[in-house]
């Protein structure tokens, strides 16, 4: 029930943002990310991977892979590939969001701590 229902307001928020903002801006990156987060768990993992890397993309090529949010996005894409039980893609997913967690938030951030934990599980 509640699902759908931020499922449906994520989706219409996404709309806008296309619309006034274009395709590739931060804040889009930013609406295929909650529906990421929704679909993940609601269990459309397919779904899911394809917002997931949509924002991947978009955060790739306007902040560059060297960001925070891009991390963010590698993490999240890790998750899901965990979750599918593909450990060794997952794990790939989140090196690359350990390595650029390190370079901009140094090595004692929680973030860091949290990439750890997703490696090791």
């Amino acid at each position: 029930g509640e699902y759908d229902k931020a499922l449906n307001i994520f989706q219409k928020g996404l709309s806008i943002r296309e619309a006034v903002l274009g395709v590739n801006h931060r804040d889009t990156a930013s609406s295929y990310n909650n529906i990421g987060l929704v679909l993940r768990i609601k269990g459309k993992h397919d779904d899911a991977l394809c917002m997931f890397r949509k924002a991947r993309d978009i955060d790739e090529l306007v902040l560059g892979t060297n960001h925070q949010d891009t991390a963010t996005s590698y993490n999240n894409i890790g998750s899901l590939l965990h979750d599918q039980g593909e450990y060794d893609d997952a794990v790939i997913m989140y090196r690359k969001a350990l390595f650029v967690w390190e370079s901009v938030l140094g090595s004692n951030h929680h973030d860091i701590a949290t990439s750890f934990n997703n490696i090791a599980s």
